[in-house]
């Protein structure tokens, strides 16, 4: 028998000692067999042979994994499992190479802080997530004793990194759509219907021109949001049975929107081959990133050069907000699947609330007298 030593760093800057012992008449290349699986047991602190991750799988080939596994489970709606592949992608140079047992948080968070420079917080968030995912699945395995994203601090969003499109004030929906009834080339580019309906409703774009007239019960004055468009990779323009916030819902339509779809249903009837109220020019589905470039481009002309088609939603939340109704309500009507949501993201904030001076006034005021 005899022993033959091998010294080698690990992460924490460690200096370990394996020892390879190889019997008499034994080939070495079994010796070093066992050598290599005594190294990957110590640097992925984990026992050899458990699981199926260890401590020298690179980032690289779990984050394909996930998005394999992503379009195989279906956990994730299609359009938005290709929104995580290009993101993938994209930031997929940053973590090609890295081991999972090299996945400390300092690093991940000096990789995270790169993307959010150069790609945006959105892009970041998305990595952020996938990486959870995978890491958490290395945890399972035994490959890693706890999941590095966890130890990393939420970062704040800046003000200035915040969605810009801005909530309306009701005068301002109301000149809005009155600049829209009277607008020609609103008309010719058909989008006085649609987005008088996004003012009532908040819907997203997507499910805008996802709607049939099956779903809408106009005596009831009721909308059933069951499905969006999207565009996949390889497949082009479809519409899905799901909504970004999951499942279906039923909205209540104010009196002006029912107005307008009555119209729309009483005019000459647009040869559509997609089955949805909002069809392309060509009677196709309508591609929702089209729709809001043509938005784009009369919306300085009705005055209102600032004003998203997202713009709506907030509005909508605000109405609600300032009306005394409940997130919960609002969380209903905007298809967010958690109230947190739309009170943080979508109800206005930073106004002046004057009822609070008079209450404080009624409790605490003093008097001259």
């Amino acid at each position: 028998m005899w022993i033959a030593h091998c010294r080698f760093r690990d992460l924490d800057g460690v200096t370990r000692r394996v020892e390879r012992i190889t019997p008499p008449g034994v080939p070495d290349e079994y010796g070093a067999r066992a050598e290599e699986a005594l190294r990957d047991a110590i640097v992925g602190r984990r026992p050899p042979g458990t699981g199926t991750v260890s401590g020298t799988t690179t980032l690289g080939d779990l984050l394909t994994r996930y998005i394999e596994q992503c379009r195989q489970h279906g956990e994730l709606a299609p359009k938005s499992v290709d929104t995580y592949a290009a993101t993938l992608d994209t930031v997929r140079p940053r973590l090609a190479d890295i081991r999972v047992s090299e996945a400390t948080p300092g690093l991940l968070d000096e990789i995270l802080r790169g993307i959010r420079r150069d790609h945006g917080p959105t892009r970041e968030r998305h990595t952020k997530v996938a990486l959870n995912s995978v890491l958490t699945d290395a945890v399972l395995a035994g490959a890693i004793a706890a999941n590095p994203v966890r130890e990393l601090r939420r970062r704040r969003q800046r003000k200035t990194e915040a969605k810009g499109a801005p909530a309306l004030g009701v005068d301002q929906v109301r000149a809005l759509l009155a600049a829209i009834n009277g607008s020609e080339v609103c008309e010719q580019k058909d989008l006085r219907d649609p987005v008088v309906l996004l003012a009532a409703t908040g819907l997203r774009r997507s499910e805008l021109l996802a709607l049939r007239w099956e779903d809408v019960d106009l005596d009831e004055c009721v909308a059933t949001v069951s499905g969006s468009v999207v565009r996949l990779k390889g497949a082009g323009l479809v519409r899905q049975d799901t909504t970004k916030g999951g499942g279906g819902r039923a909205i209540p339509l104010p009196q002006f929107a029912v107005d307008a779809l009555h119209r729309r249903k009483g005019e000459q009837p647009r040869t559509t081959t997609a089955g949805v109220i909002f069809p392309s020019s060509t009677g196709t589905l309508r591609d929702p990133d089209n729709f809001g470039k043509q938005w784009r481009e009369v919306r300085e002309s009705l005055g209102l050069p600032d004003v998203s088609s997202h713009s709506f939603r907030k509005t909508v939340a605000t109405l609600i907000d300032d009306s005394g109704l409940s997130a919960r309500i609002g969380a209903d009507q905007l298809g967010h699947a958690r109230p947190s949501m739309t009170q943080d993201v979508y109800m206005s904030r930073g106004r002046v609330h004057t009822e609070v001076a008079a209450v404080l006034d009624r409790a605490i005021g003093i008097s001259d007298e």
